[in-house]
């Protein structure tokens, strides 16, 4: 058996072995994005950088996503390893020599980032095998972006054959300096929810408003009247978003609407905060709307659930950094994100931790937000995700 510092150090050399060949698939990658549970040709290039491995690999039904299980050298615990594919539906501005390919889809949230850390540690474990016991499973998950892609693998028998103890995920975080991994104990990311309400009017001519019930007046009221709900109705300790991101009504500027929907999303720490904003949001839209002889329906959509770390793997996680990254390559959160993530769907079946990727440099487009469609990640955080989930998973598997 090799020792820590040894394995540390293997993992190290190999991690710069591989960096430029996984730096070109970053980059391919990029320049080759896929929409959700469209993700077919980043499937079959995965299977293919793979495929001459010991890993055995298995695509999804469907022909999206990929599972690929390593076996140690005995008996031990299961370890999963997630990694996102999918991109989003947005026009890309980075002006990037290896910028998307395909108009208005772009890997604006870094997956094209994820999938390339674990292609690496797959790589890198596959050539440690003998130096770790149980069996690690890669996942390689579509469609994370409408949150359909783990429940997806869920159905496909991700969780089983082998039963995974513990399942670890990364995700690239613009706040966190590249080079360096942060995460928190306990609540990282958030519960989300999201709500749709059809305000109803009666429609008519636009120089008769008399005549009529508009039902854009009334929308404007309940979206001002939503914003009091985190603002008045919250304690100021609470953490919580309501956000409306979408309205739609009328078709023409002399013509009064016969409806207008609102859309938006929920975001919070805990599922009572949740329930008390959903009635909330209920009870604000249908007064607003019977003040003003209208009817207000609102309807809720469950989306994910919050990210709770495992204590124990993120004191493991910090002790494997520290020994491959050296002390000043680690850092604790000082507070959770109020994004979503479908990660929290494998968490409601077995225990796990999200940790954050720092993708952050000097330049004003790496400190862009996720989803922002000039976000540029600073490359360096490739060599050191892959360093980090390497070390992490032998650690966990050998302990």
């Amino acid at each position: 058996m090799d020792s820590k510092n040894a394995l540390s150090k293997k993992i190290i050399k190999y991690t710069q072995e591989i960096e430029e060949e996984i730096l070109k698939i970053r980059r391919y990658l990029h320049e080759n994005p896929e929409l959700s549970q469209k993700e077919f040709h980043t499937t079959d290039f995965i299977y293919d950088k793979l495929k001459d491995t010991n890993i055995k690999l298995e695509i999804c039904s469907g022909g999206t996503g990929l599972i690929g299980i390593l076996e140690g050298y005995e008996e031990g615990p299961t370890l999963g390893i997630r990694g996102d594919i999918d991109a989003l539906p947005i026009m890309e501005e980075t002006n990037l020599d290896f910028a998307s390919k395909e108009p208005g889809i772009m890997h604006a949230c870094g997956h094209d980032i994820h999938t390339s850390v674990l292609l690496g540690t797959a790589i890198i474990l596959n050539k440690l095998r003998d130096s770790f016991k149980g069996t690690i499973k890669f996942i390689f998950q579509p469609a994370e972006e409408t949150m359909q892609g783990a429940k997806f693998m869920i159905e496909e028998g991700v969780l089983d054959n082998p039963k995974l103890d513990n399942i670890v995920c990364l995700h690239t975080w613009p706040l966190t300096d590249a080079g360096k991994i942060s995460v928190r104990h306990g609540p990282i990311m958030a519960a989300t929810n999201t709500f749709e309400i059809e305000v109803s009017g009666t429609g008519g001519h636009a120089a008769h408003p008399h005549k009529s019930i508009d039902p854009i007046p009334v929308a404007s009221q309940i979206v001002t009247g939503l914003q009091q709900i985190v603002s008045r109705e919250l304690s100021p300790l609470e953490p919580a978003v309501v956000t409306i991101g979408q309205i739609h009504g009328g078709t023409a500027n002399n013509v009064i609407a016969n409806n207008v929907t609102i859309s938006g999303t929920i975001r919070t720490l805990n599922s009572e905060t949740s329930d008390f904003i959903k009635i909330s949001i209920e009870e604000i839209s249908q007064r607003i709307a019977e003040a003003y002889n209208s009817n207000a329906k609102v309807n809720h959509i469950s989306g994910s659930l919050g990210v709770i770390n495992e204590k124990n793997m993120v004191n493991m996680l910090e002790e494997a950094v520290k020994e491959s990254l050296g002390e000043k390559n680690f850092e604790y959160l000082p507070e959770p994100s109020l994004g979503g993530e479908d990660f929290s769907f494998y968490l409601q079946h077995v225990n796990g931790m999200l940790f954050r990727l720092g993708t952050r440099n000097e330049t004003p487009a790496s400190q862009k937000g996720l989803h922002n469609p000039g976000i540029i990640f600073d490359e360096k955080a490739i060599p050191t995700g892959i360093t980090a989930m390497s070390s992490f998973a032998v650690k966990y598997l050998n302990q």
